[in-house]
């Protein structure tokens, strides 16, 4: 089992995640480098995996614990659902 960043990984760890006021809001990902992950002041979900494999879709405003003691963060894109529309 492997409880440390991987090798090439070490610049994305970060320990403000999506946060608004982060300097990492704009990363593709986000390594957390805790189990205890805090969505406050984070305005959109988050999916959360622990290096144990462990995968939670996070939501803002809330906490959320992990088994393992680190969390990759990758945000959630959702997309527009187009609305077909029928003429009679």
């Amino acid at each position: 089992m492997r409880n440390a960043p991987l090798k090439g990984f070490i610049s994305k760890v970060s320990r403000t995640g999506y946060r608004r006021d982060s300097p990492d809001k704009d990363n593709k990902y986000n390594i957390i480098p805790s189990g205890n992950i805090s969505m406050n002041n984070v305005p959109f979900k988050v999916k959360g995996t622990d290096n144990l494999g462990n995968t939670k879709v996070m939501k803002p405003g809330k906490n959320y614990k992990f088994p393992g003691d680190i969390v990759v963060e990758t945000k959630i894109k959702w997309k527009p659902i187009k609305t077909l529309l029928c003429h009679q």
